[in-house]
């Protein structure tokens, strides 16, 4: 079996903003009544490198709006509001690749007070998507909670696409090759990002489940790592995962899923195309392109349906 070999950084830096009509000339103080599980790791952070809150204003920005975008059809209307903002609070968390996911956790929890404060709109400059209003950050680290820039392209939407429809017509199957999908996130919790390419229309979600999968799989073995091994250095690890349905349900966080129809588990392959960024593939003595692999009975039917996690529980 090969393998990959890539640098793990000793630090990451992870960026959130929050847009609203008027951010005080020092949002440090918004806080400082922040309330929930996170009030005494903001307080213990703050004005640290962990934890770092700032004005930013029109013209001077080092970063531009425009580049933020909603993830989801309902989040069109705070992304526009976000992209005519002039000010500003942006939230910086610099810490140590060993302080994660807790470091990113606490920085985006003080992000969601500034934005209730303010009547503000939250954007994850990392993963560049407007975040949706929520009343605070989970305790318990779900990949799912919009950490990982995880969306469809609208191609079909847009009416770009006339892929035929492979229940319809069995040669829709190869029908194009529109969709790269990347994920936008994982870099802050020291791997590289992952991803899938020439992927035709009608199995887009196949394929963004299969990212989501191979993601949580490789973020519980990297931290497995750091509990055990150097906190920093070179990382090497196969070229080749099985998955299971225990990594399918732990991206959503929860077990609460109508169960992955055989087979389970299933391979995938993974090339380096950069030190940052891993390709992921069908394994290579699949024979067939890369939907065939997603379309055919080698992937669990689960995988082609599931693209937001069902009933997940309100308790934080």
């Amino acid at each position: 079996m090969a393998t990959i070999t890539f640098p793990v950084p000793s630090t990451t830096t992870s960026r959130f903003a929050v847009a609203a009509t008027s951010i005080p000339g020092d949002p440090a103080p918004l806080l400082r009544s922040a309330e929930g599980p996170y009030q005494s790791h903001i307080a213990g952070r703050l004005g640290t490198p962990q934890l770092q809150v700032a004005r930013e204003a029109l013209p001077a920005l080092r970063w531009d709006p425009w580049h933020i975008k909603p993830s989801r059809p309902d989040d069109r209307r705070l992304a526009r509001a976000f992209n005519d903002a002039e000010q500003f609070a942006v939230v910086t968390a610099f810490a140590p690749i060993t302080d994660q996911p807790r470091a990113v956790q606490v920085a985006r929890a003080a992000a969601y007070a500034i934005a209730e404060a303010t009547g503000g709109i939250l954007a994850d400059l990392v993963t560049g998507h407007v975040l949706t209003p929520s009343a605070q950050e989970r305790t318990r680290f779900v990949l799912a909670d919009r950490w990982l820039g995880d969306v469809l392209p609208p191609f079909r939407a847009n009416g770009r696409c006339t892929a035929a429809d492979p229940g319809r017509d069995p040669e829709g199957v190869n029908g194009c090759a529109c969709v790269r999908l990347r994920t936008r996130g994982l870099r802050r919790f020291g791997l590289p990002e992952l991803q899938i390419t020439d992927v035709a229309c009608p199995h887009d979600l196949a394929a963004l489940n299969v990212l989501r999968t191979t993601a949580r799989r490789l973020l519980t073995d990297h931290w497995s790592w750091l509990a055990t091994g150097p906190a920093v250095g070179d990382r090497t690890i196969p070229d080749v995962l099985d998955l299971s349905q225990t990594d399918f349900n732990d991206f959503w966080g929860t077990t609460r899923r109508v169960r992955l129809t055989a087979p389970s588990p299933f391979q995938v392959h993974l090339s380096p195309l950069t030190s940052r960024l891993i390709a992921v593939g069908p394994p290579t003595h699949f024979e067939g392109t890369v939907n065939d692999w997603l379309w055919g009975d080698t992937l669990p039917m689960g995988m082609h349906d599931s693209q937001e996690a069902p009933a997940l529980p309100t308790a934080a």
